[in-house]
């Protein structure tokens, strides 16, 4: 639960929602509260201040200085930290292409130059392709035109989904292809999302939002409508 004075801005909010989240992740204690100046107070409970026949023996926490950590230091140790360091977007989409074509046994491929101009809206497409076997591979295609964080994070996703394809509410077209859509959205829960801001983390990005809509097949629409996901 987190509570703030009534008055202040939308962004002042954020800044102190953003520091009362790192003093926690970082301390841990029941109750943290943030001045105007930045400084943080701890208390072990939100309970009411105890007379000084309830006082207990120990010291109570005392404030601490504010610190200029960047969080993703925070990652460290844990199953979120990057496998090889934080790296750049190309060596993240590198390192995610490699993860569907030898992890997974797929195929990862820039969306051809002569399929464009593609639908506006369209980020990627993602189909299953089966061995002698029965054994499925993901085949993914990211069109190229985007910034480069944005590839990063489709290529995430489209992982995302190559592996998580039979847990789906939706269903692919008549040709089983999954259509990818550009838009994005915080991740909301577990699921496919949840999954790919993991994987894009681990390869060496801090993701940004991970959640990508899947959207009905272009041809069948004038402009594609988006499924739920």
């Amino acid at each position: 639960m987190v509570i703030t004075l009534p008055g202040l801005s939308e962004e002042t909010k954020k800044c102190y929602i953003r520091r009362l989240l790192s003093e926690y992740l970082s301390h841990g204690w029941a109750a943290i509260t943030v001045d105007f100046t930045g400084e943080a107070t701890f208390a072990e409970s939100l309970a009411p201040e105890a007379g000084p026949e309830d006082t207990p023996t120990a010291d109570p926490p005392k404030a601490r200085p504010m610190r200029s950590v960047d969080v993703r230091d925070l990652y460290k140790g844990s199953v979120y930290e990057p496998l090889h360091g934080w790296r750049s977007d190309e060596e993240v989409i590198a390192a995610l292409r490699t993860l569907i074509t030898d992890a997974l046994a797929g195929t990862a491929e820039d969306i051809p130059q002569e399929a464009y101009p593609l639908p506006a809206r369209v980020g990627a497409v993602v189909t299953m392709g089966y061995d002698a076997q029965g054994a499925p591979h993901p085949l993914i295609w990211v069109r190229t035109d985007i910034p480069s964080g944005l590839r990063a994070d489709l290529w995430g996703y489209c992982a995302s989904l190559a592996v998580n394809y039979e847990h789906l509410d939706n269903e692919p077209d008549k040709d089983g292809i999954f259509y990818v859509g550009m838009e994005r959205s915080p991740v909301n829960g577990p699921g496919v999302a949840l999954l790919a801001a993991v994987i894009v983390q681990r390869m060496g990005r801090h993701p940004e939002d991970c959640a990508f809509p899947l959207l009905a097949p272009p041809a069948r629409t004038e402009e594609a409508q988006p499924l739920a996901a």
